[in-house]
């Protein structure tokens, strides 16, 4: 079931680079493991949009290249924004 409306929230780097999602993010919209997302990290002045993945303990990998455009270390806190996919409406007419 894709992110109904647009979550934001802080969350701090963990090592491996992942961050976890928040128990009300996760229960609000329904999050599945497997499910694709869209994630922007802001960081400083910086930000960066990718696509991810959730994982079974409801955590995202940050990109390595990320990592280095944004110049993220472990224990960083970064504003994390999740947007699902839009889904396709067909009009009948």
């Amino acid at each position: 079931m894709p992110v109904k409306k647009n979550e934001i929230f802080l969350a701090r780097v963990e090592v491996g680079f992942r961050v976890q999602i928040p128990v009300m993010v996760r229960w609000r919209n329904r999050l599945e493991p497997g499910e694709i997302l869209t994630v922007t990290i802001s960081y400083g002045f910086k930000s960066y949009s990718f696509y991810a993945r959730c994982r079974k303990d409801h955590r995202i990998t940050i990109p390595r290249l990320v990592v280095d455009y944004l110049g993220l270390k472990p224990r960083d806190v970064v504003e994390v924004q999740i947007r699902g996919e839009p889904t396709e409406e067909k009009n009948e007419s």
